[in-house]
C-alpha cells in the first residue's frame, strides 16, 4: 500500500487528512501521517514555559474510548481552539500545550491510545496496538539515527 505524501507545510494538513478518513486504509494511513508531521495540542496538568523538562514531568489528560470506558486514551488537538472547546466543554487538565505528533506519541502511557479530537468532528482513534507499534518505529529510527546519522547537507 502507498500512501500518498501530507503536505507538512500546511497547517491544516492533520485537519484536511482526519476530515478525509473513510473506511479505506490509505485514508486512515494519510490521517496517521498528518498526524506524526503535524503540531499539535494536548492539555496539561502545568504551563512547561521554556523548559521542556517541565513537560517531561506533566500529567496530560486521558479520556475514555467512547463506552469502553475502562480504555484510557490520550486527549490530542488538532488546533488549540478545539482544546480549548473541550477544555470549556468537559474539563481537563488547564493547560493548552503545544506539542510535535511524536512527542505525543511517546507521552502516552503504557496501554493506552490516542484520540484526535475527541468529542468532536473530525475525530480519530489510534488504539493502544497502533500506539506501541509507533513508538517501536520510533525507538528503531532514533537507533538508526545513533549509528549512522544524515551527513551534512
Amino acid at each position: 500500500m502507498t500512501i500518498p505524501a501530507v503536505d507538512d507545510t500546511d497547517p491544516l494538513a492533520l485537519e484536511t487528512a482526519l476530515s478525509q478518513v473513510g473506511e479505506e486504509a490509505e485514508s486512515r494511513g494519510r490521517a496517521l501521517v498528518a498526524f506524526v508531521k503535524a503540531r499539535v495540542w494536548v492539555l496539561s496538568d502545568r504551563d512547561p514555559g521554556p523548559d521542556p523538562e517541565t513537560l517531561k514531568a506533566a500529567q496530560l489528560s486521558l479520556v475514555s474510548d467512547g463506552p469502553n470506558q475502562k480504555q484510557a486514551m490520550l486527549a490530542v488537538f488538532s488546533s488549540p481552539e478545539r482544546a480549548g472547546r473541550f477544555l470549556a466543554d468537559h474539563g481537563g487538565a488547564p493547560h493548552v500545550i503545544p506539542v510535535e505528533g511524536p512527542f505525543a506519541v511517546l507521552a502516552v502511557p503504557a496501554g493506552a491510545g490516542i484520540i484526535i479530537n475527541p468529542n468532536q468532528a473530525p475525530s480519530f482513534r489510534i488504539g493502544p496496538e497502533a500506539v506501541d507499534y509507533l513508538k517501536e518505529e520510533m525507538a528503531h529510527a532514533r537507533d538508526r539515527y545513533a549509528t549512522s546519522p544524515p551527513s551534512p547537507p
